[in-house]
């Protein structure tokens, strides 16, 4: 399997929930006759994890902070993703489509064609909409024609109302054409988004509901631990935005300043995930208005991480089952992560974790 950075954005321990703070990803090659314009975005702001927690070694393998074991599947997962990369390059039911981009992320016209397959095909799923979005933000020229056909950004935008992580790519989408007030503007209207959400949570339920009925010759442990591997090498693309906008102070007015101490407010108490939570937090404590405001930006990162240290205690070790030489334990974890998976796509990470810490 390819190879993934080994920065670590989120501490929650989960099937394909563990989120890695990764730094932008090389730029993907054009399409023949395409250049790539605009500067290069920016290193994302979000905190190490900490120790104990699950990272990803630069070979995509899942370990302990500190620790960096060899998976014992590392052969077939290489020969897996062989096969996965040629039976989804023809891929044209929408989940697989979907799944054929997320493996394109190194060819830019690839992967907005799977996307927009997928879009075109099921347009009511939200993490197809975010999918194509996102990647028509990389800037080329000429334009992708999937991406040219419509503002796919404004598109998302209208059909998921009630979610501010759209309206924070269009602020960060005015801040680079110069309209300052019209940023600001955009992110005071995200923060009072009822929830953030990049769909993050989703990836892995799609990756299992693909690869477990797959007539491939590979153990349910393998198909398992390559489906968290997938979802959890996923970029969080809202980070370079979100750094623009609101950590680096050269582009900042009164009013942007303000703008961003509200979304970090909204973003830490209202985000889908750990990752958005944390980036929320530092959003609010770099553009705090006073001491006060500031201790409560702390404060508040230090309860998102112990609530994901929690999530992570309370959930079972299927990463570890995955490797075991019983074959009932593996059995056993590849259980625990299909409803771990199907958890999570349901509440979404921080949902999730929630209702298992209920129980």
């Amino acid at each position: 399997m390819n190879p993934v950075n080994p920065l670590v954005f989120t501490i929650a321990l989960c099937a394909a929930g563990v989120a890695f703070a990764q730094a932008p990803a090389s730029p993907p090659p054009l399409p023949n006759g395409a250049t790539r314009i605009g500067p290069p975005v920016a290193e994302p702001p979000l905190p190490p994890p900490a120790t104990g927690t699950l990272t990803q070694s630069p070979k995509g393998v899942e370990a302990r902070a500190g620790d960096t074991p060899p998976s014992r599947w590392q052969a077939a997962l290489n020969r897996l993703d062989a096969d996965l990369r040629l039976r989804l390059m023809t891929a044209n039911a929408p989940p697989a489509a979907w799944l054929a981009g997320e493996l394109d992320a190194t060819d830019i016209q690839n992967q907005v064609r799977h996307y927009a397959q997928a879009r075109t095909a099921a347009p009511d799923v939200l993490l197809y909409q975010a999918s194509l979005a996102t990647a028509c933000l990389v800037r080329t020229q000429p334009r992708l024609d999937e991406c040219d056909a419509m503002d796919r950004l404004a598109d998302w935008a209208r059909r998921d109302r009630d979610n501010g992580v759209p309206s924070i790519l269009l602020a960060d989408r005015a801040r680079q054409r110069g309209e300052i007030d019209l940023a600001a503007a955009n992110l005071e209207q995200a923060a009072q988004a009822p929830r953030f959400d990049d769909y993050w949570s989703q990836g892995a339920l799609h990756w299992w509901n693909y690869l477990k009925p797959v007539p491939l010759d590979f153990e349910p442990a393998v198909k398992a631990k390559a489906a968290a591997n997938y979802a959890t090498s996923r970029d969080l693309w809202w980070a370079p935005a979100l750094h623009a906008l609101c950590i680096e102070s050269a582009a900042k007015t009164p009013a942007m300043r303000e703008a961003c101490a509200n979304l970090g407010e909204a973003m830490m108490k209202r985000g889908a995930t750990f990752a958005l939570q944390r980036a929320g937090a530092r959003i609010a404590e770099a553009n705090a208005r006073d001491e006060a405001a500031r201790k409560a930006a702390q404060t508040g990162h230090a309860r998102i991480l112990e609530a994901s240290a929690r999530c992570a205690q309370a959930q079972p070790d299927f990463v570890g089952e995955f490797e075991s030489s019983a074959p009932a334990t593996r059995a056993r974890g590849v259980e625990q992560f299909g409803a771990w998976a199907n958890a999570q796509a349901k509440d979404g990470e921080v949902g999730a974790c929630r209702n298992l810490a209920a129980k």
